[in-house]
């Protein structure tokens, strides 16, 4: 498995094989989350989480390759037209889809993690993009090069 970060592919040790073992969709109630996890989830858990994201209470979902790693997964935020994929490999490396042909000012605020933040404008992507990048974790089992990972 590779990982596009800018100049340099990463190798994930582990994860060629493998699935997505957990999908966990956080609902935030002001500072507290509740947490759903589905272990081995179908596509269609997954598309259906991030179609139902709306940068309010429901504003971040997760994949894990393993469920015993929790320092390797994509996470899927914002909601309501605008969206940010990034994650995290062996939390050493930390890819994010970036669109190449947009600038990175003005800074866009998402509900990201239950919280507002700014975020570069060529992160903050439409449903499709967003949807396109997660099937390809979601295919791979973890970054692959066919998405514009950058680690940032």
């Amino acid at each position: 498995m590779k990982s596009n970060h800018s100049d340099s592919n990463v190798k994930v040790q582990g994860l060629n094989d493998m699935a997505i073992a957990r999908l966990t969709i956080c609902d935030w109630q002001g500072v507290n989350k509740r947490d759903t996890e589905v272990d081995d989830p179908a596509w269609s858990d997954v598309e259906s989480a991030i179609r139902a994201l709306n940068n309010r209470n429901l504003n971040d979902v997760y994949l894990q390759p393993d469920r015993t790693d929790s320092e390797t997964y994509l996470c899927v935020g914002g909601g309501a037209g605008r969206y940010i994929a990034s994650g995290a490999v062996n939390n050493a490396a930390f890819p994010t889809l970036v669109d190449p042909l947009r600038s990175r000012e003005p800074k866009v605020i998402l509900m990201v993690g239950g919280q507002p933040g700014d975020y570069p404008s060529n992160w903050v992507v439409d449903l499709q993009s967003a949807l396109r990048a997660a099937k390809s974790f979601y295919d791979a089992g973890g970054f692959s090069s066919d998405v514009n990972w950058v680690s940032v």
